[in-house]
């Protein structure tokens, strides 16, 4: 390989760093400590080959860093902060339960502080990062604090890949509309930021969230593109939560299961063979007895706002609720199961790594395993984009140039209204 950067290895992963093999042997580019490893030097490192560093993000889709000596979030935030170019996004709107921050870092996540999210038996929800967010972002971050004694990988696909492989006919119906993908009625929007629903509704509508309703029935509303062509290489890359088709990781478990072999994942095994619908109902109690252990009131809350919502939305008849997955057939989900596996990248983590995800044309899941798993996040750079049910469902996926819609809805930030001036005055949007 020719290696663009001076005082590092520059390689791709190796076979023994790989838990499963495939097709995909290029991604994540491996950027390795070669005579410097302390963490001055890689912030100092990334921030010199900044330009080069995010063409090959897009280029790769996904870049290692490894073999530096990473040994803190503190330490994780400040090297991903070291590139000019990443805007860290500190609250994501609307963020799903358990996406809190770690101790007082400002940008420093959780990849879920209610359950585990890889290193379980559980085996699918390969995702591209904040669909169900009006914040998406462009590159998300993961941290290695404690890798998982077996398995546990953070696997990752190639979008662009995957898209090109589906039949043209499935690719005209995903980009000829936006799809509704998420509502919140304004009082909970409102509760959970502590503001009036008048300013809720004035930033929504500054950042093209429709609202329907009336009174207290009055929901915000969320339609996405489902294709993003990335601004660098122009290529087209689906960008959606693959739980929006139902059937999708009933076959990605049958896909995946021939390589799971042995006596440490026989209960592996033994979940996925069960039918989809017992699966499928024991995955849903297991979560929400997880959640109501960690926490009661919020488990309480979360549902009692669903409630609310689904009784709101029966005296309201709220318009355009199609979602991307009724596009797919059953033939098609199985064949885009295969592609998955066909595609897959896995990388065995090591303690101290740093993944570089460009979220524009990567999907990424946490795989099964075993044992303690400490995994970090950070996300950055919000693509700018419409909500609105008339848009068409490819975005050119820029960075947008505001803050992000949770940042202002949490500073109570009005964009005709300037920062000092807002509720939160000492709000640090830097």
């Amino acid at each position: 390989m020719n290696n663009k950067y001076t005082e590092v290895t520059t390689r791709f992963l190796r076979d023994d760093e790989r838990f499963l093999l495939s097709e995909e042997k290029e991604m994540p580019l491996v950027i390795e400590a070669k005579t410097h490893s302390d963490p001055a030097f890689l912030q100092n490192f990334l921030a010199t080959n900044a330009t080069q560093l995010l063409q090959d993000m897009a280029q790769y889709g996904a870049v290692l860093l490894r073999g530096f000596d990473i040994a803190s979030d503190e330490q994780f935030e400040n090297t991903i902060l070291s590139v000019p170019q990443f805007r860290a996004i500190s609250e994501a709107f609307m963020a799903e339960n358990g996406r809190t921050h770690v101790g007082d870092l400002k940008y420093v996540l959780h990849t879920n502080s209610v359950y585990k999210t890889g290193g379980t038996l559980y085996l699918g929800g390969f995702h591209t990062e904040n669909y169900y967010s009006a914040d998406v972002p462009g590159y998300i971050f993961f941290y290695c604090a404690e890798p998982s004694p077996l398995g546990g990988e953070t696997g990752i696909i190639n979008t662009q890949k995957i898209y090109q492989n589906l039949d043209s006919s499935l690719q005209q119906k995903i980009e000829e509309k936006s799809f509704f993908v998420s509502k919140w009625l304004v009082t909970e929007v409102a509760e959970h930021y502590k503001l009036d629903p008048e300013t809720v509704e004035k930033i929504a509508k500054h950042f093209n969230l429709p609202i329907e309703g009336s009174g207290n029935e009055r929901f915000i509303l969320m339609y996405k593109p489902s294709v993003f062509t990335h601004p660098l290489t122009k290529e087209k890359a689906l960008q959606i939560n693959l739980f929006e088709i139902p059937t999708l990781n009933h076959y990605l478990r049958t896909y995946f299961k021939a390589d799971y072999q042995g006596r440490n994942w026989f209960w592996h095994r033994f979940f996925w063979s069960l039918p989809a619908p017992l699966f499928n109902t024991i995955e849903f109690f297991a979560v929400a007895a997880i959640s109501f252990f960690h926490s009661p009131k919020n488990a309480y809350k979360i549902m009692s706002n669903k409630l609310s919502g689904y009784f709101a939305r029966k005296k309201t008849r709220l318009s355009h609720l199609d979602r991307v997955g009724t596009c797919f057939t059953k033939e098609d989900t199985k064949k885009l199961a295969q592609a998955m596996r066909n595609q897959y990248s896995s990388c065995l983590w090591q303690k101290g790594d740093i993944l570089l995800i460009d979220n524009r044309k990567v999907m990424h899941a946490g795989m099964p395993g075993k044992g303690s798993r400490i995994i970090r996040a950070m996300i950055s750079n919000p693509v700018a984009m419409d909500y609105t049910f008339k848009e068409t469902g490819v975005v050119y996926a820029e960075n947008r140039t505001s803050h992000s819609v949770g940042e202002c809805m949490s500073a109570a930030f009005l964009p005709e209204t300037p920062l000092s001036e807002s509720n939160h005055s000492n709000y640090d949007f830097s």
